[in-house]
């Protein structure tokens, strides 16, 4: 059945970049934490930020046939896209799955190196 998730980037314009995941949502948060610190140096370019979130989270299968998808939506519908959807807002500097938290406390939590063992 897979692990399906959907990873909504967010820049403040009338549509968003979807990035699909078949079997990213069981370490989504991990995942997600590790490309916010591979683009830390470009979080404040929604562009560049973007690219390198979604060129770490497909890295292992960027030359496979399946596995991700990369679509747009329009931002005045509604953000229910039928699997687990998790919004990466640039504007707010969100990363909201339930309710929103903020850039630096979400890879605070995440990151391996700071995860309570």
């Amino acid at each position: 059945m897979g692990a399906r998730i959907n990873f909504v980037f967010k820049d403040g314009t009338d549509s968003s970049v979807v990035l699909y995941s078949h079997w990213g949502q069981t370490e989504w948060q991990r995942d997600l934490a590790m490309a916010m610190d591979h683009a830390k140096p470009r979080l404040s370019d929604t562009s560049y930020g973007t690219r390198m979130m979604i060129s770490y989270l497909i890295q292992d299968s960027v030359m496979e046939e399946t596995g991700f998808g990369i679509y747009a939506i329009n931002n005045n519908g509604s953000m229910d896209l039928g699997e687990q959807t998790v919004v990466i807002d640039f504007v707010n500097k969100t990363i909201t799955d339930e309710l929103p938290i903020k850039f630096d406390a979400f890879m605070h939590a995440y990151l391996p190196e700071h995860a309570v063992v």
